[in-house]
C-alpha cells in the first residue's frame, strides 16, 4: 500500500488449551496489573480452522520490535542491532559490526580488530507498543556462547550460563537486550542463538513451535495471508536464493521472514498464501521459491503470486528499477510509464510461467495476479497488452488469472472540520458514506469516499473481464492519512476507533461484492495508530475486538465466498454480532 490513500461471540469454534500469553498490565511503568475489557489473555493453539468459506484475506504487518502484531514466540526475531556507548544511544557504527552468517556479533571490535566508539551492542524488544503493551511477568533468555548480557528496563531474576530469567512490567519501554561483552577468551565462542520467550510459553518454544498462539487466533478467520510486508517487498534488494533470509538468522526484521516460517504460518492457519516476488529476483530464485512452497504447503491450499508491489508508485525503489529495466529492454518505449508497465507485465508473465512449471500438475492451485492502480484502467491495459514485448500479450498464454487492485476509500478532508463540536466526526462519516459533507468545499467525490472506490472497482471489473480475468483486491480498507496536521490526524484516529467505521467497512465490503469483485485482502491485521495512518484492524495482538476487526469477522460469517470452487471442507466461522 501507499499512504495516498463491545461484542458478543455467538459461536466459538476455537479450541482453547491451557497455554497462556497472559498477565497483561495496564499503564506505564510500575502500575498494578489489570486486564482491559477487550484484551484476550488466552493463548489458544487452533485445533480446528475457521476460514472455511471465508471471502477475506488479510495483510500481515511488518516485523519489527515496535510492531504490535508480535507473531513469534521468540521475540528476539523482531529486533535489530544498535551500537551504543555510555551516553549515546546510537553511535551509528552498525556497519562496523563483525557479524557471523546469521547476524550475531563475533566481537566488540571493528573490522580487522580496529577501534570503535560503541561499548554495547543492543536491540530493543517489545518497545513502543500501544496499550496493553505485552504480557507482564517473567521472560526467559536462552543463548549459547560466553560473554555478558544485560537488560535495560527489566529486572534480572536469575542467571545461569546460557539461561537468564528477567521480569518485565508492561509499559512502552519494553526491554533492551544488551551485549556488554562477547567471546572474552577469543576462542570463537561468542554469544549466539539468542531466544527470548515469555516464560509460560518456554515449553511451547522448546517443542519447536514458532508462532505466538494469540496471533494465530487473530488471523485464523481469514482465508489468505498476504506476506508483502513480512517479505519487506518495498525497496527490496534481494535477488539470489543464497541471499534469502533463513530461520537461523538472528532477526527476521531486516531482510524479511524466511520462506520456511511463512509456509509454517499458512499450514498452521490452513490458509492460502500471497507471495510477492522481489523486484530483482533471479529466475533461479523464483523457481526455488515456487518449488519449496509446492513441496511444503498443505495440498488443499492455494497460492497467489505477485511481482513485487505497486511498481508504478515512485516512492518505492522497485518502481525506478522496473522503469530502468523496461527502458533497457524496450528501446522503442515512448515514456517511462510505458517502459515500466510493459516490463511489469512481461516479468509478471515470466514469473507466472516459472511457478506453474514448478507446480506441474498442481498448477491449478497457483493464481498469478497482475496488480494495478485501482483508479487507473490504462495502467492495467498497458501491462496486460505489453505491446513492446515480442512474447506478448502478457494477459494471455502465461496463466495470469486475475487483475488485483487496492480499492482504498479515503482522501484528505479540510482541516476546518476539526473545529466542529465533535472534532469533525459527523462530517467525516457523511463524506465516507455519501459525500457532500461540506457544500463550500470543492474537494472530495460527489457520492463519497466509499462510492469512489466502488466506481474504480466497477471500471476495473469490466476491463479485467474483457481480458477473461477475474478482479480481486490485493489490499483495501480505509486510507485516512494526514501526517502534517495534528488535529486532522486526531480526527482520523478517532474515526478508526468509532463504531461508525465498522459500519462503513460493512457497507464497503457489501458494495465490493455487489460490484462483482472477488477475493478481498484487507490491510492490515495488527498495528498501532500513528500520524502515518491507522492501518491495523486491531492495534495490539492482545486486543480481541475493534469496530474494524469485528466488521471483517462479521462479513466473513454472513457472506460465504461467492466465486466458484472457493469453499474448503471443515467447520465454518460464525462471527461476532
Amino acid at each position: 500500500m501507499n499512504i495516498r490513500r463491545s461484542v458478543h461471540v455467538t459461536s466459538i469454534i476455537l479450541i482453547i488449551s491451557s497455554l497462556s500469553f497472559a498477565g497483561v498490565a495496564e499503564g506505564e511503568g510500575g502500575g498494578a496489573d489489570s486486564t482491559p475489557a477487550n484484551a484476550d489473555v488466552s493463548a489458544s493453539p487452533i485445533a480446528t480452522y475457521a476460514n472455511t468459506g471465508s471471502p477475506l484475506g488479510i495483510e500481515l504487518n511488518g516485523i519489527a520490535f515496535y510492531a504490535s502484531e508480535q507473531p513469534f514466540l521468540n521475540i528476539m526475531k523482531t529486533g535489530s542491532w544498535v551500537t551504543s556507548a555510555d551516553s549515546i544511544y546510537d553511535t551509528g557504527e552498525e556497519n562496523l559490526l563483525q557479524l557471523d552468517a546469521d547476524g550475531y556479533p563475533t566481537s566488540m571490535l571493528g573490522p580487522v580488530g580496529g577501534p570503535v566508539t560503541f561499548t554495547t551492542i543492543q536491540t530493543p524488544l517489545l518497545h513502543d507498543l500501544p496499550s496493553p503493551y505485552y504480557p507482564a511477568g517473567d521472560y526467559v533468555v536462552l543463548y549459547e556462547g560466553t560473554g555478558t548480557l544485560a537488560y535495560n528496563y527489566a529486572t534480572l531474576v536469575s542467571h545461569f550460563p546460557g539461561r537468564d530469567v528477567i521480569n518485565l512490567t508492561a509499559s512502552r519501554e519494553g526491554v533492551f537486550l544488551q551485549i556488554k561483552s562477547t567471546d572474552p577468551g577469543h576462542t570463537g565462542d561468542y554469544i549466539r542463538n539468542i531466544r527470548v520467550v515469555y516464560a509460560p510459553n518456554e515449553a511451547l518454544l522448546d517443542s519447536g513451535e514458532i508462532l505466538n498462539p494469540v496471533f494465530i487466533n487473530r488471523v485464523q478467520p481469514f482465508r489468505l495471508l498476504r506476506f508483502m510486508a513480512w517479505m519487506r517487498t518495498n525497496n527490496s534488494t534481494q535477488s539470489t536464493w543464497t541471499g534469502r533470509p533463513t530461520p537461523s538468522n538472528v532477526f527476521w526484521s531486516a531482510n524479511g521472514a524466511p520462506l520456511e516460517v511463512m509456509v509454517s504460518v499458512l499450514n498452521k492457519v490452513h490458509a492460502d498464501g500471497w507471495f510477492n516476488m522481489p523486484a530483482m529476483a533471479t529466475d533461479d530464485y523464483i523457481t526455488r521459491f515456487a518449488t519449496y512452497v509446492h513441496d511444503h504447503l498443505d495440498p488443499d491450499q492455494k497460492v497467489y503470486v505477485e511481482y513485487s508491489n505497486e511498481t508504478w508508485y515512485d516512492r518505492f525503489s522497485q518502481s525506478s528499477f522496473v522503469t530502468s529495466q523496461g527502458e533497457a529492454s524496450f528501446p522503442s518505449y515512448s515514456s517511462p510509464f510505458q517502459a515500466n508497465r510493459n516490463y511489469y507485465g512481461m516479468r509478471t508473465a515470466q514469473i507466472c510461467r516459472s511457478w506453474t512449471d514448478a507446480w506441474r500438475t498442481d498448477a491449478n492451485r497457483v493464481i498469478c495476479v497482475l496488480a494495478t492502480e485501482a483508479r487507473d484502467v490504462a495502467n492495467t491495459q498497458v501491462a496486460l497488452d505489453c505491446s513492446l514485448w515480442s512474447g506478448g500479450p502478457c494477459g494471455k498464454n502465461y496463466g495470469i488469472g486475475a487483475v488485483a487492485i487496492g480499492p482504498y476509500f479515503g482522501y484528505t478532508v479540510p482541516d476546518s472540520w476539526t473545529r466542529d463540536p465533535d472534532g469533525g466526526l459527523i462530517r467525516l462519516f457523511q463524506e465516507i458514506n455519501q459525500g457532500g459533507a461540506d457544500p463550500d468545499w470543492p474537494g472530495g467525490y460527489p457520492t463519497g469516499m466509499i462510492q469512489q472506490a466502488i466506481d474504480w472497482t466497477t471500471a476495473q471489473k469490466a476491463n479485467a473481464n474483457s481480458y477473461g480475468l477475474d478482479l480481486i483486491a490485493y489490499e483495501g480498507g480505509q486510507s485516512l492519512v494526514d501526517s502534517d496536521d495534528a488535529l486532522t490526524t486526531a480526527l482520523y484516529e478517532a474515526a478508526n476507533q468509532d463504531p461508525r467505521m465498522g459500519a462503513a467497512y460493512t457497507t464497503y465490503l457489501h458494495k465490493w461484492k455487489q460490484a462483482g469483485g472477488g477475493f478481498f485482502s484487507a490491510f492490515a491485521d495488527i498495528g498501532a495508530r500513528s500520524k502515518f495512518g491507522s492501518w491495523g484492524a486491531l492495534e495490539n495482538v492482545l486486543i480481541a475486538s475493534s469496530p474494524k476487526y469485528d466488521a471483517l469477522l462479521n462479513f466473513i460469517a454472513d457472506n460465504p465466498c461467492w466465486w466458484s470452487g472457493c469453499t474448503r471442507t471443515g467447520p465454518s466461522f460464525h462471527g461476532r454480532h
